[in-house]
Formats: C-alpha cells, sequence, structure tokens
C-alpha cells in the first residue's frame, strides 16, 4: 500500500506541470462524517481493498488489499501495480509509521514514514474530518467536499500533527478534494470514493496530475494479528527518500534506479 503510493507520486513527478486544484466550499454540519470516521476506528480491525489511479489515466495504477488495525497502529497489505509496468507486487507491514517492505529472500527494506497518519489508512479517511459540505444520498452515501486544513483542525489532539505531516508530505495541505462516502447501519465508513488535485510543494515537489482514490472497508472488529519482522534493518526517513528521488530527476536520470521493494528508486 504505502510503497506503491510512493510509487505513484514518484512517477507523477515526472508526468508536467499545472496548477493544483482550487475550490471555494461552503459550510455544513460535518458532525455525521466525523462520528463516522471514529467509529471505523473505533471498530478496532478492518479488511481494506483500495485503488489509486491517475487522472487523466496512464500513469500510474495500483490496487492494495489487506487488514488494518487502527487500535494497535498497525496494517499489512499486498500491493500489485499495474502502472508502471515494471513494479512488483509488494508485501508491507507498518508498523506505528514505520514501514516494512519484503525484498526477495527474507529482507525488509524499512521506511518511517513520519507518523501513522502517513503510513495507515488515514491518510484517506483523515480527509472526512475535513469535510464543509455534504449532500445525503440513498443507502447511506453522501457526495461531500473536503479542505485538508479543516480536517487539520477537526481531527483529534492525538493525531493533529501526523495528518498535517501526511498532507504536507502529499503537497495537500491547502488542498480541496472532492467524493462520495457510503456508511453501514453502524455509521462506519463501507466505502470512500476520492478525487484529489495534484500536489503542491510537497516532500516530491509539485505533482500536477489529479488521483482517483477508491477504498473499500469490510469485517469490521476481526482479529488481526500483525506482527512486525524481528529482524530489519535501520529505517530510512522518507525526506531522504524524497531528497534521493528529486536528485535523480535533477541528473535527468528518470525515476532512478528500482528497488526490489517497489518504490523507484524506494518507499
Amino acid at each position: 500500500m504505502i510503497g506503491a503510493r510512493v510509487t505513484a507520486i514518484v512517477r507523477l513527478r515526472t508526468a508536467g506541470r499545472a496548477g493544483q486544484g482550487t475550490g471555494e466550499p461552503v459550510g455544513t454540519d460535518d458532525a455525521g462524517l466525523i462520528a463516522a470516521v471514529e467509529a471505523t476506528v473505533d471498530a478496532g480491525t478492518a479488511y481494506f481493498e483500495m485503488e489509486l489511479v491517475s487522472e487523466p489515466p496512464g500513469f500510474a495504477r495500483f490496487r492494495s488489499h489487506g487488514v488494518c488495525d487502527f487500535a494497535h497502529r498497525r496494517a499489512a497489505s499486498r500491493t500489485v501495480t499495474d502502472l508502471p509496468a515494471d513494479v512488483p507486487e509488494i508485501f508491507q507491514i507498518a508498523d506505528g509509521g514505520v514501514v516494512y517492505s519484503q525484498e526477495p529472500g527474507d529482507g525488509w527494506h524499512v521506511l518511517d514514514m513520519g507518523g501513522w497518519g502517513s503510513a495507515s489508512l488515514l491518510a484517506v479517511l483523515g480527509w472526512l474530518y475535513g469535510v464543509v459540505d455534504a449532500r445525503a444520498g440513498d443507502g447511506g452515501e453522501h457526495h461531500v467536499t473536503m479542505s485538508a486544513r479543516r480536517a487539520v483542525e477537526n481531527c483529534p489532539e492525538p493525531l493533529r500533527e501526523e495528518l498535517r505531516t501526511a498532507f504536507q508530505q502529499a503537497g495537500h495541505l491547502d488542498a480541496v478534494a472532492t467524493g462520495r462516502v457510503r456508511t453501514d447501519g453502524a455509521n462506519r465508513v463501507t466505502e470512500c470514493r476520492l478525487e484529489l488535485p495534484g500536489g503542491e510543494n510537497g516532500l516530491f515537489g509539485t505533482v500536477d496530475l489529479r488521483s482517483r482514490i477508491t477504498l473499500v472497508l469490510s469485517d469490521f472488529g476481526e482479529p488481526a494479528h500483525i506482527r512486525p519482522p524481528d529482524a530489519a534493518g535501520p529505517a530510512q526517513p522518507i525526506g531522504d527518500l524524497a531528497e534521493e528521488v528529486l536528485r535523480h530527476a535533477e541528473d535527468g536520470e528518470g525515476d532512478g534506479p528500482a528497488r526490489e521493494d517497489g518504490a523507484a528508486p524506494g518507499g
């Protein structure tokens, strides 16, 4: 999930330059959707399927599935990347803000994402803390407009800096996004479709293409049993990875040397 997302950022980073999406949202009562995020997290665990597609398509597309343990701040996932085509399937474990990507044999590449907000599904669900406009549809569906800055203001205090970091890394701290959210009878998020603008001045510079993320959640509260690897090397800070990627881009080397964990050159 995480490595493929970084790969997508690297891919989009080289695709061209255009403005970030803007908008003037109007106010609404967002308490119901904030409560839905909290009910989802309070369920403890959830199975998930997630897809990211660049917009326009043709630059990045990947699909992940796995389990997220909100209670213990851990996740395990397997990701298949369709674009770029040369990225191998990735198995990853997130423990807080640290992401372990399995390499051939028994090795692991370790990346420090800077917080659980960046390394987990909260990088997607966190947008719902920033709802500024919502229209109810059928079957528990809502059409929403969200502000990243409002999400940081409205999220629980312990998550605030981590969520701010996640938006800053993606270049979305001043962004407005739109989407659709579906909830179940227990007011838990079961489906979330986000239309995200390009990132501006993020960790990997300016990423101009938009992206569409679809997240489906199910099997809430089932045991997760996620355990980080016992033996792994030191974690590479995400900032160091970003410098490496940007240096390769400036040197005209494209995305840089691909690594076995699926992020070219890292992540």
